[in-house]
C-alpha cells in the first residue's frame, strides 16, 4: 500500500548544491529506494507461514499487517521533514537502518510480538524514507533533469512494490526456510544499500535556519467537499488493497484450496502491478475521469473476485484482483490530482497528512474487519461482506465524483 505515497510527499528542497550532482549517487539512492519498497510488501505471502508456525488467529494476522500504521504516521510527520534540516544522507541512513531492523525482526521473530514490532519498524522506515529519497534523486540527477528524476522514482516505486511479494512468495515456496530466507535476502540487500549511501554526497548545503514547524492536521472549510470526495475514493481503494495485501495469499489457500506460496505472492503482485500500470498510463487524464473510471473498475473487480471465490476458479479470482488493482490505482491517482488542484500551498502539509491518515486507516481497518469477523462468520462470509461493502463504497465514490468534481 506504500508505493504511491513517496513521490507526493517530497519535502521542499532548502538549498541543493548543483556541484554535487552525481550519476553514481543517483543510482545508489534508486537502489536503496527499491530495496526498501520491496521489503515493505514482501511479508504478504509469508503471513500464512507465520500463522501456521506460531498458531495465531486470522484476526491476529491482520493485526500484524495493520501494525505498519503505528510506525508510518508519526514517522511521516516527524522523521521525514528532518531531511531539510539535517540533510538527505543522514535520513536515508536512518530509514534504511530501520528497514534493516524490520527485516531482521521478521527473520528472528519467535512469536506474534516480534512480528508486530518488525512491522512497526517497517512503518518507521517508510515514513523516514518518504520524500527524502525523491528529493535526493531530484538533487542528484546528473543533468539537473527534475522530470527524469521523478519518472525514475515513480517507476522504481511502482515496480518494487509489485515485485516484492512476488519474489518473496517464490522463495517461500521453492527455497528452504520459507519464514526467514526472504527477509535475510532483503537484509543483505539493505546492508549493501546502507554501505553505498555512506559514500554519496550531501545535497543540502546547509541546515535550514528557519524554525521548523510541525505539520498540523486540518482541512479548511472551503475544500472540505473535494476532500470528502477524495477520501471516499481512497477508503474504497485502499480498503481493497489492504484486504488483498494482508489476506490475499490466505484467500488462495483457504477459499480456493491452492496451497502454493508463489501463487499467494502472485495475487498481491497482480493487484499492485495492475495498480502501478494504471497510474503510469493515466497520469495525463483529468481527475474526474480517473475517479469515475477507478470507482467502476474497483467495484466490478471486487464482484469478479467474489465470483472467482464462488466458482473456486483461480483464473476468475486473479482477473478480478487485477481489475480491482486498476481501479485502486486510478482512484488513488484521481484523489491525489483532485487535492493537488484545490489545496492552498500554505495548508498543504496538514491537509495531505490528514489524507494519508485516512488512506492508511482504511487499509488497516478493512483488513482488521475481515480478520476479526472471520471467526464468527468464517473467512468466506467475512470476505463476501467486506468485498460487497467496498464495492458499494466504490460506487458511491464514483457517483459523488461525478456530481462534485469539476476538474
Amino acid at each position: 500500500m506504500e508505493h504511491a505515497l513517496i513521490a507526493r510527499r517530497a519535502p521542499a528542497r532548502p538549498s541543493p548544491a548543483p556541484a554535487v550532482r552525481s550519476g553514481r549517487a543517483f543510482w545508489i539512492v534508486t537502489f536503496g529506494l527499491a530495496v526498501a519498497i520491496m521489503g515493505n510488501n514482501a511479508p504478504s505471502p509469508i503471513y500464512p507461514v507465520f500463522q501456521a508456525r506460531f498458531g495465531f488467529s486470522t484476526g491476529a494476522l491482520t493485526l500484524v499487517f495493520a501494525a505498519v500504521v503505528v510506525g508510518v504516521i508519526p514517522s511521516l510527520l516527524f522523521l521525514g521533514p528532518l531531511s531539510d534540516r539535517l540533510g538527505r544522507r543522514p535520513l536515508l541512513l536512518i530509514a534504511l537502518a530501520l528497514a534493516l531492523a524490520g527485516s531482521l525482526g521478521f527473520a528472528l521473530a519467535t512469536g506474534l510480538g516480534g512480528l508486530l514490532a518488525a512491522r512497526a519498524l517497517q512503518g518507521l522506515a517508510f515514513g523516514a524514507l518518504s520524500g527524502t529519497a525523491v528529493a535526493a534523486l531530484v538533487e542528484l540527477e546528473p543533468h539537473g533533469d527534475h522530470v527524469r528524476a521523478t519518472v525514475v522514482a515513480t517507476v522504481t516505486i511502482v515496480a518494487s512494490q509489485a515485485v516484492g511479494p512476488l519474489g518473496a512468495g517464490m522463495l517461500a515456496q521453492y527455497a528452504p526456510d520459507p519464514a526467514r530466507l526472504s527477509f535475510l535476502v532483503l537484509a543483505g540487500l539493505l546492508l549493501l544499500a546502507l554501505a553505498a549511501i555512506t559514500i554519496i554526497p550531501e545535497t543540502v548545503r546547509t541546515a535550514s535556519s528557519e524554525p521548523h514547524s510541525v505539520v498540523s492536521f486540518g482541512v479548511p472549510g472551503d475544500i472540505r467537499a473535494p476532500f470528502a470526495v477524495a477520501s471516499l475514493a481512497v477508503i474504497a481503494a485502499f480498503g481493497a488493497l489492504g484486504l488483498v495485501s494482508a489476506l490475499g495469499p490466505k484467500f488462495v489457500a483457504s477459499l480456493l484450496h491452492i496451497h502454493n506460496r508463489a501463487i499467494g505472492g502472485a495475487v498481491v503482485f497482480a493487484m499492485l502491478g495492475a495498480s502501478a500500470i494504471a497510474q503510469l498510463a493515466a497520469r495525463a487524464a483529468r481527475a474526474r475521469r480517473q475517479l469515475i473510471a477507478g470507482a467502476a473498475a474497483l467495484a466490478v473487480g471486487l464482484l469478479v473476485v467474489l465470483a472467482g471465490v464462488a466458482a473456486h476458479s483461480l483464473a476468475i479470482f486473479l482477473a478480478g484482483i487485477a481489475l480491482a488493482g486498476v481501479g485502486q490505482g486510478l482512484a488513488y491517482l484521481g484523489a491525489q490530482e483532485l487535492l493537488d488542484s484545490v489545496v492552498p500551498a500554505g495548508v498543504r502539509g496538514g491537509v495531505m497528512s490528514a489524507f494519508f491518515l485516512v488512506l492508511y486507516l482504511a487499509a488497516a481497518l478493512a483488513a482488521l474487519a475481515v480478520g476479526l469477523t472471520a471467526g464468527p462468520l468464517g473467512l468466506r462470509g467475512a470476505t463476501i461482506i467486506a468485498a460487497a461493502a467496498l464495492a458499494a463504497l466504490a460506487v458511491a465514490s464514483g457517483l459523488l465524483s461525478q456530481l462534485r468534481v469539476a476538474t
